[in-house]
C-alpha cells in the first residue's frame, strides 16, 4: 500500500475502504483504439501517473461483455492499466446499477480482472465529473462478475462491496 492511510469501516458482510480522491482529466480517445475495439468509446480521461489508469467510455446501456480484452501487445500503446465504463440508463433509480465497467491490465499479467476497488476508486471521480453523483452502485463485467459501491464524502472516496470475514484480529508491525 506504499505507506497509505487506509480507513475502514464494516457494516455487517460489507466491507468500505476510504482512500484519498483519484482525480481524473479528460483527454482525446487514443488512436490506438481502433486496432482493439470495433465499436470507438466516446470519450476518455487518464487518472495518476503515466502507468497509471485511462478510462474509456462508450454509450448509454452499451454491452461491455462485447469487448474483446486487449492483449500484450497494449503496452506498445500505453502504460496505462484500461478500465472501460458505461452509465447503465438509470441514475435516478436509488440503489440499482448506475454502471458497469471492466479493468484490464495485460502489460503487468492481469488479462482481465474479477472486481477491481483500485478502478472503482477512479471511477468514482469520472462518473462523478459526468454528473452521476457522489454515490455509484457498479457492477464489474468480468466472467465471474462483481458488485462494487462507491460514495464520495468530503475527501475520502469510500469503496465497498460483500465480503465474508473469516476471523478479525489485530495485527502488530515491528
Amino acid at each position: 500500500m506504499n505507506g497509505s492511510e487506509v480507513a475502514c469501516r464494516v457494516s455487517g458482510e460489507q466491507v468500505w475502504l476510504g482512500f484519498a480522491p483519484l482525480e481524473t482529466k479528460a483527454c482525446e480517445v487514443p488512436d490506438w483504439c481502433k486496432h482493439y475495439f470495433d465499436f470507438e468509446p466516446d470519450a476518455a480521461a487518464t487518472a495518476g501517473p503515466t502507468d497509471g489508469y485511462l478510462v474509456l467510455e462508450w454509450p448509454t446501456g452499451f454491452e461491455l461483455t462485447s469487448l474483446p480484452g486487449p492483449d500484450k501487445s497494449l503496452a506498445q500503446h500505453t502504460a496505462r492499466s484500461l478500465i472501460v465504463t458505461c452509465s447503465v440508463g438509470n441514475p435516478g433509480s436509488k440503489g440499482a446499477q448506475t454502471i458497469h465497467f471492466r479493468y484490464f491490465a495485460p502489460q503487468y499479467g492481469v488479462s482481465e480482472d474479477t472486481a477491481t476497488g483500485s478502478a472503482m476508486r477512479v471511477l468514482a471521480s469520472f462518473w462523478q465529473q459526468s454528473g452521476l453523483g457522489s454515490v455509484i452502485t457498479a457492477y464489474q463485467c468480468s466472467a465471474q462478475g462483481g458488485l462494487l459501491f462507491s460514495r464520495i464524502e468530503q475527501d475520502k472516496v469510500w469503496i465497498g462491496g460483500w465480503t465474508s470475514i473469516m476471523s478479525r484480529e489485530t495485527v502488530g508491525v515491528e
